[in-house]
C-alpha cells in the first residue's frame, strides 16, 4: 500500500480509502463488517470514511465498537455532517449549532476524543460560508477535528471558502469527496483544476460507478441481490454503457488486472487525487481493490484509455 498527503496537509494517508455507506450498520452484520475492517488493516488501509446519516448513525457505531481495540494513532478517521438527524430547524445544515451538535454526537458514536477529517456532506445555502468556516475552525481549536473538507461542493464553492479562509486567517478545507469516475466526469472537468490551485485532495466516492466498474455485470445481467437489482436508474446505465464495460474490462485483462483495479489505479493517477473511496461487504473485496494501490500506468495506457472512454466517435 502507498501513503500520500492529503492536499496541502502533513496528514498522510493510505491511497485507498475504505467507506461505510449503506453497508456498516446496515447491509452486513457487525461480526462480517469487522472481517472488512480487519483485512482492510492487513491490506495497508488506515483511512476510513463514514458519515452521521449512514445507516442513521449505526454505521458511526459499528467503527466506534470496532476501534475499541486499536491503536486510535495509526487511524485516520473521516466521518460528515449536514443533513437531517433530529427533528426542529437545527437538526440539518450547516450552520454553527447543527455543526456544533452534530460533531460531539458523532465522537460520542465512534467513542473517540477527535475526529481526524470531518467533513461538510453537501452545501447549505441558506448558512453564510463564513458562519460554517468559523465553526469547523473552533473545532479545530478545541481539539474534536484534526481538519476538515467538503463533500458535494462545486469548484465555486470551493474557491469561496479558500477565500474566505484566507482573509479570515482560518483554518482551510484540505479535501473534496465528490462523485467522481471512469463513467462520471463531471468533477473532473470541473472540480479537479481548482482543487489543484487550492491544494486540496480529492477523495472520490463511487469510483466504481456503484459496482459498474467490476466484473460482475460485464455480460449484460443484473444480478440476484446487486445494487442493480430493481434500480432502474442504475441498469439504465449498466445498458448504456456496456460496451464500453466491455471493452475496458479487455483492456485490464491483457494487464492482468480486474476490471476494479483498473478503475482505481485510472484515478490514481489523475490530478490531486489522494484516495478513492471503496465499499465493501467481504474481506476479499478489500483485498482485491486494494491491490490497485501502486499499479503504473504509462502515458501510451492512460491515452488508450481515454479513447476507450470517449467511445467509437473517438477512434
Amino acid at each position: 500500500m502507498n501513503y500520500r498527503r492529503l492536499g496541502r496537509s502533513g496528514l498522510k494517508v493510505s491511497e485507498i480509502c475504505l467507506g461505510a455507506w449503506i453497508n456498516f450498520g446496515g447491509k452486513i452484520e457487525d461480526t462480517d463488517t469487522f472481517a472488512v475492517l480487519d483485512a482492510a488493516l492487513e491490506e495497508g488501509i488506515d483511512f476510513f470514511d463514514t458519515a452521521d446519516v449512514y445507516a442513521g448513525g449505526k454505521a458511526e457505531e459499528v467503527m466506534g465498537r470496532w476501534m475499541k481495540s486499536r491503536d486510535r494513532r495509526t487511524l485516520t478517521i473521516a466521518t460528515k455532517c449536514r443533513w437531517r438527524m433530529w427533528d426542529g430547524p437545527n437538526g440539518e445544515g450547516a450552520g454553527r449549532k447543527h455543526i456544533m451538535d452534530a460533531c460531539d454526537d458523532s465522537l460520542r458514536r465512534l467513542q473517540t476524543d477527535y475526529i481526524d477529517l470531518y467533513q461538510i456532506h453537501g452545501p447549505d445555502r441558506d448558512t453564510p460560508a463564513e458562519e460554517t468556516l468559523r465553526a469547523l475552525d473552533d473545532l479545530v481549536r478545541a481539539g474534536k477535528i484534526r481538519y476538515f473538507g467538503w463533500s458535494n461542493y462545486d469548484a465555486e464553492m470551493i474557491g469561496e471558502s479558500a477565500r474566505l479562509s484566507e482573509k479570515l486567517l482560518l483554518n482551510r478545507a484540505i479535501s473534496l469527496q465528490n462523485n467522481y469516475s471512469m463513467l462520471v466526469r463531471g468533477t473532473e472537468k470541473r472540480e479537479n483544476p481548482r482543487c489543484v490551485q487550492e491544494g486540496i485532495g480529492l477523495i472520490p466516492y463511487s469510483p466504481l460507478a456503484q459496482g459498474l466498474l467490476s466484473e460482475k455485470y460485464l455480460d449484460g445481467a443484473v444480478p440476484a441481490g446487486s445494487r442493480a437489482e430493481g434500480n432502474e436508474g442504475l441498469a439504465k446505465r449498466l445498458n448504456e454503457n456496456l460496451p464500453t464495460m466491455k471493452a475496458l474490462a479487455e483492456f485490464a485483462h491483457a494487464r492482468d488486472l480486474r476490471l476494479s483495479q483498473l478503475a482505481l489505479a485510472w484515478l490514481l493517477h489523475q490530478p490531486a487525487m489522494t484516495a478513492p473511496i471503496i465499499g465493501a461487504t467481504r474481506p476479499e473485496q478489500v483485498k482485491e481493490n486494494a491491490s490497485a494501490s501502486g499499479v503504473k500506468l504509462s502515458g501510451d495506457d492512460l491515452a488508450q484509455i481515454e479513447t476507450i472512454l470517449k467511445g467509437p466517435e473517438a477512434k
